[in-house]
């Protein structure tokens, strides 16, 4: 007998474990201490988020992105599986999904082209004539530009099941993925030729940055319009804020210098941040250990933008020092921190701990070895209470 495919039953399986593991007063801790960090108050404990394996999701199959983007009970499906190992876990997470349509939903409304592959989420496929972006004008009303749509429909979908299961109190409706301004930009007008503009046409390059951030700005107000979310508290990707609201990403801002970002970025993130009363910022890049530098070089320059609560990054170099560094600027780390070969879990937290000041600074995502899952949670509160008290 093969593998159930109904993802409609399969769904149901996972909703009825996830109302079997999912704790309400653990849930309003954990949003407590998230928003703590993220409004620079002082907690009971420095939250930490991870998951664990649950034997009951074992025997049950997944499916790939290309039918996820085509079945929103196949996409709410998979990410409930990851609430549930979340929720396993006891620790500080707050269960969210999402329209799980990729990163195009920004580019897709500029007139991008997209796929979506089996093997990854939904991709542009190609660019936008620089004439066409010239002319575009961004209506106050996007919903049915690009992948817009097919956001909406999973977002009305997600809310309509989880409500049905009992659990619409408990899992959140986060925005879809609305990267940034630059990263719209670059993905709909392409990065070597958007790069080339900053030279050869700052003019055009200024004027497609104002539409990315009316962009950006109209994606998150739709997503908090349909899941009923306060404009400027929320859920912020996968955590809760209680002053901002947004996550914005910035992987294309990161492959260019200084003095560039301070002109065609810098200014376009803070304002991205505005009508949310602030939010945090993504970037990929680095690798641990690799002496990679990728971001680095705007640290500081993300460090002063208004609205600009927490950081997380992946970076080489002296990863430990750049945390100290954001913190030290009240600035949230968000993230891992690499754990040394043969380092204990009680030096390895107390090691991180260190870079904190007293119950504030961080959402800690640690690196955890088979059979300290259990263990975690009190170990981390405990190493609190011992260095703060």
């Amino acid at each position: 007998m093969g593998m159930n495919r109904n993802p409609e039953e399969l769904l149901k399986r996972v909703l009825d474990l996830a109302g079997e593991l999912l704790d309400a007063h653990r849930i309003e801790l954990a949003k407590r201490r998230q928003g703590d960090m993220f409004a620079w108050r002082g907690s009971d404990y420095v939250p930490m988020v991870f998951a664990v394996e649950v034997e009951a999701l074992a025997d049950l199959g997944d499916f790939d992105w290309a039918e996820q983007f085509a079945q929103p009970a196949a996409s709410l499906y998979m990410q409930m599986k990851g609430v549930v190992q979340a929720a396993a876990s006891g620790s500080d997470y707050v269960p969210t999904v999402r329209a799980d349509t990729g990163v195009i939903n920004g580019p897709s409304i500029l007139g991008a082209p997209y796929a979506t592959p089996a093997h990854t989420k939904p991709v542009c496929t190609g660019h936008v004539p620089k004439e066409q972006l010239a002319e575009f004008q961004v209506p106050q009303d996007v919903s049915h530009l690009g992948v817009m749509p097919t956001m909406v429909e999973h977002t009305q979908h997600h809310l309509s099941a989880l409500r049905q299961a009992g659990l619409g109190d408990l899992v959140g409706l986060r925005h879809c993925d609305t990267q940034g301004p630059l990263d719209i930009a670059a993905q709909a007008r392409g990065h070597d030729e958007l790069f080339l503009d900053m030279y050869a046409d700052p003019a055009f390059v200024h004027e497609l940055m104002d539409k990315c951030v009316a962009i950006y700005h109209r994606m998150n107000l739709l997503c908090k319009s349909l899941a009923g979310e306060p404009i400027d508290r929320g859920y912020a990707n996968e955590y809760w804020m209680d002053s901002g609201s947004v996550r914005l990403c910035d992987d294309s801002g990161i492959l260019i210098s200084a003095e560039q970002f301070e002109t065609f970025c810098e200014p376009y993130v803070r304002r991205a941040f505005e009508p949310f009363g602030g939010g945090w910022l993504h970037y990929c890049g680095g690798v641990p250990s690799g002496g990679r530098p990728e971001g680095l070089h705007l640290h500081d320059i993300y460090c002063r933008i208004d609205g600009l609560r927490g950081l997380n990054f992946t970076t080489g170099k002296d990863w430990p020092a750049e945390v100290r560094k954001v913190i030290e600027r009240q600035v949230v780390y968000i993230g891992t921190l690499p754990r040394g070969e043969g380092e204990s879990l009680t030096d390895y937290f107390r090691r991180v701990l260190a870079l904190c000041p007293p119950r504030r600074g961080m959402i800690f995502s640690p690196q955890l070895r088979p059979g300290e899952h259990a263990q975690a949670m009190d170990t981390w509160h405990r190493l609190q209470d011992e260095l703060w008290d």
